[in-house]
């Protein structure tokens, strides 16, 4: 057993700081899973009744100390009835990171790029399925403020469902072009440039000469879903891909944001 002295006063095992260590990753990673839920202000006024235990106690206040102890024996019982959702969605979180075998998410912050991925695939599939044409432009590092001040600014979390929403069908934003960098979706119904001369006579319907382009004049790609065909394509500089399939989009999602989340992942460290 290995003992040393702490401030020369306590005696401390190799394992009471494997114990804290570990008691301390517990919290915080279980204060992050109900981090923003109605768990944590419950969770600030278990504290303050505890505070109110340990000052009960140091003044001798004998009813009050009864009373407190009480409620803490009903509390834990109240909180298994109230936090019921929570603690079912927390639990479900955790067997699903265990059960991908993906440690690192649990111990680790990812970079995201995976979830933002995920997100644009699967509403893609979704709007290739049931032919509905859309115009998804994946923003880098050149800024496209220009073009998303023409459509409606949104500034909205990615999502698959909302993706879908605004290329269903007679939606009021549904014809133009949705514009999506790293973070957010910033704008949808947007207008992108058309080509001229002979680029205008290649053959191709309007979204996909509005996606390339604009990526021919820029860094972002720009993913085009046929409404004719469900065909899938992505634009990237002067070239445009056709007949892709979801694991291609998904590669080239990734290869194309690699660069933005890895230094957002330096940084974040680096803080």
């Amino acid at each position: 057993m290995v003992l040393f002295k702490l401030f020369d006063i306590i005696d401390v095992r190799m394992a009471d700081i494997l114990d804290i260590l570990l008691i301390s990753i517990i919290l915080y990673y279980v204060f992050l899973l109900f981090r923003g839920t109605r768990a944590v202000q419950m969770i600030f006024g278990g504290l303050l009744l505890m505070l109110a235990w340990l000052l009960a106690q140091w003044w001798e206040l004998h009813t009050l100390v009864w009373l407190l102890s009480n409620l803490a024996t009903l509390g834990i019982i109240a909180v298994v009835i109230l936090f019921q959702p929570e603690i079912r969605s927390a639990l479900t979180r955790i067997g699903q990171s265990f059960s991908q075998a993906n440690l690192q998410s649990i111990f680790f912050h990812s970079s995201g790029l995976d979830d933002v991925t995920d997100a644009i695939t699967t509403a893609v599939q979704d709007l290739a399925k049931q032919r509905f044409g859309a115009l998804i432009v994946l923003e880098k590092r050149v800024g496209l403020r220009n073009y998303a001040d023409t459509g409606e600014i949104l500034n909205a979390k990615i999502s698959s469902r909302l993706l879908r929403a605004l290329f269903f069908p007679n939606s009021a934003l549904h014809d133009g072009a949705v514009i999506v960098n790293s973070k957010s979706i910033v704008a949808a119904g947007c207008i992108l440039p058309m080509p001229t001369g002979q680029e205008k006579e290649s053959g191709y319907g309007m979204r996909h000469r509005a996606a390339k382009a604009l990526a021919a004049e820029c860094d972002a790609m720009v993913i085009v879903v046929s409404e004719e065909t469900g065909i899938i394509s992505i634009a990237y500089r002067n070239n445009l891909r056709r007949k892709l399939s979801i694991k291609e989009l998904e590669e080239e999602i990734k290869r194309h944001w690699k660069d933005l989340f890895e230094d957002v992942k330096k940084s974040s460290k680096d803080e």
